[in-house]
């Protein structure tokens, strides 16, 4: 009696636990205990990302989809040169490896950035961020590819930062959000430039809305079955050693919680197949979140003319933020040169900057 009680117990406990690792691989970032943690662990690149919301020209917005019945934070940024320079550099740990991306920014104290030579808005370029960033992230790129003439645009995706949402897709989702975004800012085309979950996102978007002119994919996810075991591996050991134990069991019950079918919204590799227009795709050479397989499986489905494009030694979160490495090859994508950009400061002018 007394084993038949012990095993009751051990189901019934082992249930509860799949089932609450299953609502925190699909439960809204900004509402999770996983979120919370990958947040705590961004926290030394934050500051400098919320630095640079004190640039004139930079709006933070929130929005009403009444179509997707959610609240959509964004950042807009109007073409201008801010000045805004970067520079990222890999530090080598003892090892050999890079152990982390050294990064400098400096742009204008204000009023000096109004005083520059304002761009016309050639374009549109849509930025979305990873899972568990949120849309300050993508600050560094969008003023840099601002300067190129762009109006760029960044939105929280939902259940990130300050958009609303209780659930994340992986994919499907969000791209139908940023769709209807679009709509109710009454943009006729635009560009999109994703990382991870936002790389996932650009794909489902370009796969059905004929708006998107250029794409540039970094780092994407494949689908929920893949990624979670790979977010389970990463710190802190407590979260991964529960989440690979439980994620099996878990992966049955995402279905029944979020109401979504995560085979189909998580899956990049079917929305990858509809896209006509050429797509470049950018990985990490030692990224285990989104390898060589994954991303050259990406690259053979659409266009005949997409392009791959490896990093060497570099992880997923070093990535992105080696923004020195990857830009050359994202603003020759977009048909950027520095001929697109006007340099003129006035000398007088006081830079600002941040390390890290």
């Amino acid at each position: 009696m007394l084993l038949v009680l012990t095993l009751l117990i051990l189901l019934t406990l082992s249930s509860c636990m799949s089932h609450l690792i299953a609502d925190q691989m699909v439960r809204a970032p900004n509402k999770s205990l996983i979120g919370y943690e990958l947040s705590r662990q961004f926290s030394p690149y934050n500051s400098g990302h919320d630095g640079l919301l004190s640039i004139d020209g930079v709006k933070q917005k929130s929005i009403h989809l009444p179509s997707r019945g959610i609240d959509v934070s964004f950042i807009e940024i109007e073409p201008n040169n801010y000045g805004f320079d970067y520079l990222t550099k890999p530090v080598i740990h003892e090892s050999g490896k890079i152990w982390r991306i050294a990064t400098h920014w400096k742009w204008l104290e204000a009023p000096c950035n109004n005083s520059s030579q304002k761009l016309l808005p050639q374009k549109t370029l849509v930025l979305l961020h990873g899972w568990g960033r949120n849309k300050n992230s993508l600050l560094n790129y969008g003023l840099a590819l601002s300067q190129h003439g762009y109006k760029v645009i960044i939105p929280d995706l939902r259940g990130h930062g300050n958009s609303t949402g209780n659930w994340v897709s992986f994919g499907a989702e969000e791209g139908q959000d940023v769709s209807a975004l679009m709509d109710l800012l009454k943009i006729e085309t635009f560009d999109i430039l994703g990382f991870s979950l936002g790389a996932s996102a650009g794909l489902h978007i370009a796969s059905v809305d004929d708006r998107v002119n250029h794409l540039v994919v970094i780092a994407p996810m494949h689908s929920l079955e893949q990624t979670i075991p790979k977010f389970a591996k990463q710190p802190p050991k407590w979260i991964s050693d529960l989440v690979l134990h439980y994620q099996y069991k878990a992966l049955k019950l995402v279905n029944n919680i979020s109401g979504y079918t995560y085979e189909v919204t998580s899956d990049a590799v079917s929305p990858a197949q509809l896209i006509t227009k050429p797509v470049l795709f950018i990985y990490g050479g030692i990224d285990n979140m989104s390898n060589y397989e994954l991303n050259y499986l990406l690259f053979k489905q659409g266009s005949t003319k997409n392009k791959l494009k490896k990093f060497e030694g570099l992880r997923h979160t070093h990535l992105l933020l080696h923004q020195s490495a990857i830009m050359p090859t994202i603003n020759q994508w977009l048909g950027l040169t520095d001929s697109n950009r006007s340099n003129l400061f006035n000398n007088d002018c006081i830079y600002k900057s941040f390390n890290y």
